[in-house]
């Protein structure tokens, strides 16, 4: 009764506690949990929720799914077509700035960073990652490239101490448009696909 009475708290706090600063939450799960429907668990939602812990211990680590769903979203409407290094590096990216203090201390709250109206929708064209509020719809098509952007995300929020291919980048833009007022020569840190990237805290001349 008491490891009952445990469990429910547990999974109580993993739903209501907000996410710390500057990391991800992280989700351990007993390396019992079944594999369910000959699926691999690879986010909260494939595990049953018997076999969830709130407590940190050697089995398997699941990210928080919320920042999960943001992360693929983010790489997906932004590198869908890129190569799997131009995907890799917009979640660099978007990890740049969640560490960054000028940034928000989340995954969701960096790639929705912009003005929003009351009603909790985007303003139009005034959000950092254009796909977020260019009116279109945000849903992805359920094939490949959403599955390759859900195993970059994976990728990278399981693994803090990746060597960063952009160079601490916190900025990029597509090299077909005119270059945005910000983007300054010595700030560049490389060109991966159609993206080019900038580190704007490090002087760098190529």
């Amino acid at each position: 009764m008491t490891r009952f009475l445990t469990l429910l708290v547990g999974i109580f706090l993993l739903w209501t506690i907000p996410l710390n600063s500057g990391s991800t939450n992280k989700i351990w799960v007993s390396s019992r949990a079944p594999i369910v429907n000959n699926k691999i668990p690879i986010t909260l939602l494939d595990i049953p929720r018997r076999h969830r812990d709130n407590n940190k211990s050697p089995d398997l680590v699941l990210t928080d799914p919320q920042e999960l769903e943001c992360m693929s979203m983010n790489i997906y409407f932004e590198a869908a077509m890129e190569s799997t290094a131009g995907k890799l590096a917009v979640a660099q990216v978007t990890m740049n700035r969640v560490r960054s203090s000028w940034y928000p201390n989340t995954v969701c709250s960096v790639v929705k960073q912009g003005r929003h109206y009351e009603s909790g929708f985007p303003v139009r064209d005034r959000c950092q990652f254009s796909w977020y509020c260019d009116g279109k719809h945000d849903t992805p098509s359920m094939g490949k490239m959403w599955g390759e952007s859900q195993k970059v995300a994976i990728y990278v929020l399981e693994n803090a101490k990746l060597l960063d291919i952009t160079d601490g980048a916190t900025h990029y833009h597509a090299d077909y448009i005119e270059n945005p007022r910000w983007a300054i020569a010595r700030h560049k840190t490389m060109q991966i696909d159609t993206h080019i990237f900038y580190n704007k805290n490090k002087k760098r001349h190529l």
